[in-house]
């Protein structure tokens, strides 16, 4: 366990998966992450990479070859080093093993970085290619936070508050078909800003956005005066999550790709959401948490 720790919050960190495992208010003494209670969900914030979602039939073809993988990716299972740490940060990294290339045939170095300052927890993923001449990817977060934050409190009280009204549809999963995308849309805000756990939209699955007005988005109570604030940056989509049985977790997903299209039969490269990197670049996104105590 790497633990952060300021006048204001501690931040507990998983170094498999190098994930979010505890955000404590040091005012409050409350944890604002999900419990991983392994009845509903074991995790509370595992790193998707190199896909998001599931492939379908559990397979990627790249160059006519065959590779299999499981949901979200290998990053969320592996034990990442640590290349730099202190009170406030450290550094997690990854890069290719034989393990990895039987999966996914690239090489590649992903880096995971977590902030501490003042009531906000910043985390930056970069990804470096150094050795292949072209590498393709899905990166993206998969927090989830408690709902209700207060034990006793009822999360239909609870809703997700955008920075600004918005006007979209969501993407729409299909759970039958192994958590698939569909072609279809529906719709979901009409110049609105407030959607409540309770509502439909998470009775199948993730409620999944694009082409967000918002930079932010904030989970709040009827209940109280308590808040986490969501920034995102350089993502392509958000997706929204509860466990089946409603209640104990909202995960806020920021994402670059999405799980396969029902009927998919393309190459890896042409997902879409994929990133493209030629060797010697990197791609960088980030999120940050705020905790309003």
């Amino acid at each position: 366990m790497v633990t952060l720790k300021n006048d204001v919050l501690q931040v507990d960190l998983e170094p498999t998966g190098a994930e979010i495992s505890r955000i404590i208010g040091l005012q409050d003494g409350l944890n604002y992450m999900w419990k991983q209670d392994p009845v509903l969900w074991g995790h509370s914030a595992p790193v998707l990479f190199p896909i998001i979602g599931g492939l379908r039939n559990g397979t990627m073809t790249h160059e006519g070859k065959t590779y299999k993988m499981g949901n979200h990716g290998f990053a969320r299972n592996t034990v990442f080093g640590v290349d730099e740490q202190d009170d406030t940060h450290v550094v997690f990294h990854i890069h290719e093993t034989e393990e990895t290339l039987a999966q996914y045939p690239f090489c590649f170095d992903l880096y995971v970085t977590y902030t501490l300052e003042d009531n906000k927890l910043h985390t930056e993923f970069k990804v470096v290619n150094e050795r292949d001449d072209v590498i393709y990817f899905s990166i993206g977060g998969h927090p989830a936070f408690a709902c209700p934050l207060i034990e006793g409190e009822d999360y239909n009280e609870y809703y997700i508050e955008m920075e600004q009204p918005e006007t979209m549809s969501q993407k729409v999963i299909d759970p039958s078909a192994g958590a698939a995308m569909l072609h279809e849309e529906k719709p979901l805000f009409e110049n609105e800003r407030r959607l409540f756990v309770r509502q439909a939209p998470f009775s199948s699955d993730a409620i999944v956005l694009q082409n967000m007005k918002s930079s932010y988005l904030t989970l709040k109570s009827l209940c109280n005066d308590k808040s986490v604030v969501f920034h995102m940056n350089n993502f392509l989509y958000c997706g929204l999550w509860t466990s089946k049985h409603a209640g104990g977790l909202l995960a806020i997903e920021p994402w670059n790709g999405h799980c396969d299209y029902i009927d998919y039969e393309g190459e890896f490269k042409d997902r879409e959401g994929t990133r493209t990197l030629k060797k010697g670049e990197q791609f960088v996104c980030d999120f940050t948490v705020e905790i309003n105590q």
